[in-house]
């Protein structure tokens, strides 16, 4: 199912910046200008880095800050898998990176954080718009790593890669995630090959059973992890006893 990818070496599709607002949005203005599928924008600091529902990301030098343009032909309800594909590609990129010493703590949380002994380590955002016709829909996907430094934050845990004993540069991670994101990328075909990504992602992510509580426009829901559906949504069985399934939320862990 895997499909070649046409992209140009890495380092003529880099463009790295000392300083970017985020780099998404340097990418998605440059996905206006044209540039090729497979252009990364790395920026050393970010000082309007963002996550999920607008939330502020800290960004301070050292640690790792990119986002990869991609012109595809998928449909655009395809998008929110490129999240799950990202998130299994950078799991594979920090395991690469650590060289064994992270153990078995790294793991996914849906939809875009990743996980070093429970607390974040790192997170994915993930922005569509759509082109013409026969361009489908075209995504940037942006990728934040801890790798030096972390936020305290009494509410949501996070950590850094160098407080494992992993000490990588931001520069030396790009190959090592681009590598990873070809070859996830390649797979996913388009959303053709979903089912392989979502093995994938499940066979890293947090157990079965792992309590976790969403947040959506319809208030906290908490239930037990129950896994993913055929498309990517996550399942949570309710204190009920019933299946839900959560397509969009924040969603944190619970005792």
């Amino acid at each position: 199912m895997a499909v070649a990818l046409s992209w140009l070496p890495l380092e003529q599709r880099t463009v790295h910046l000392a300083e970017a607002g985020s780099t998404n949005s340097e990418a998605m203005q440059r996905v206006g200008d044209g540039v090729p599928s497979g252009t990364w924008v790395i920026a050393d600091r970010q000082t309007a880095g963002r996550g999920r529902s607008g939330r502020v990301w800290e960004s301070p030098a050292g640690n790792f800050y990119a986002s990869l343009v991609l012109r595809d032909v998928f449909p655009l309800e395809k998008a929110a898998q490129l999240a799950l594909v990202s998130g299994v590609a950078l799991h594979a990129a920090v395991t690469a990176a650590a060289g064994g010493v992270l153990g078995a703590g790294l793991e996914l949380k849906w939809p875009n954080d990743i996980l070093l002994g429970r607390s974040k380590v790192g997170g994915i955002l993930v922005e569509s718009s759509v082109g013409r016709r026969d361009q489908g829909a075209l995504a940037v996907i942006g990728a934040g790593l801890n790798l030096a430094h972390h936020p305290e934050l009494a509410e949501k845990p996070a950590t850094d890669l160098s407080a494992h004993g992993a000490a990588i540069a931001p520069l030396n991670f790009l190959p090592l995630l681009d590598r990873s994101m070809q070859e996830w990328i390649s797979n996913w075909a388009s959303g053709r090959g979903f089912a392989a990504v979502r093995d994938a992602w499940l066979a890293r992510s947090l157990p079965l059973g792992a309590g976790l509580t969403v947040h959506s426009g319809q208030g906290a829901v908490k239930g037990v992890f129950a896994g993913l559906d055929p498309d990517g949504a996550l399942l949570l069985t309710v204190p009920s006893g019933a299946l839900q399934t959560v397509t969009f939320g924040d969603v944190a862990l619970s005792v």
